[in-house]
């Protein structure tokens, strides 16, 4: 496995579905927090860490399950969420993305609006 390779590495996540958004917890120990960056492009959640390792330090790795220089992890963001209100936090190790989802307006509520809106 080349040093290549081991940047392509992704990380584990969990999403849980609640009441008024999703919550993404990912596994990222042995990065520090300053290194890693959470960004949106194109309805894509992107989740990057990288980890400054010494370049003598070369190691052979018999079998590599957890990335030890750098991550990415790319998820697909549906129409439901409020892509402009996310917020992460990191805590031992664990990055943890709230994505809001967007409030439903029901039509019964809309049209509610709509005749407020409309002088009588």
């Amino acid at each position: 496995m080349n040093n290549n390779d081991r940047l392509k590495h992704t990380i584990p996540v969990n999403i849980e579905d609640r009441d008024d958004c999703y919550r993404l917890t990912a596994y990222a120990a042995g990065f520090p927090e300053e290194s890693i960056t959470v960004s949106i492009l194109n309805d894509t959640l992107i989740i990057k860490g990288h980890a400054d390792t010494d370049a003598d330090a070369q190691v052979s790795f018999i079998k590599q399950e957890y990335p030890i220089n750098g991550f990415e992890r790319r998820l697909l963001l549906d129409n439901r969420i409020e892509t402009d209100c996310i917020s992460t936090r990191f805590e031992q190790g664990v990055l943890t993305v709230f994505l809001p989802k967007k409030s439903e307006i029901s039509l019964l509520d809309l049209q509610k609006q709509m005749d407020l809106a409309i002088p009588g």
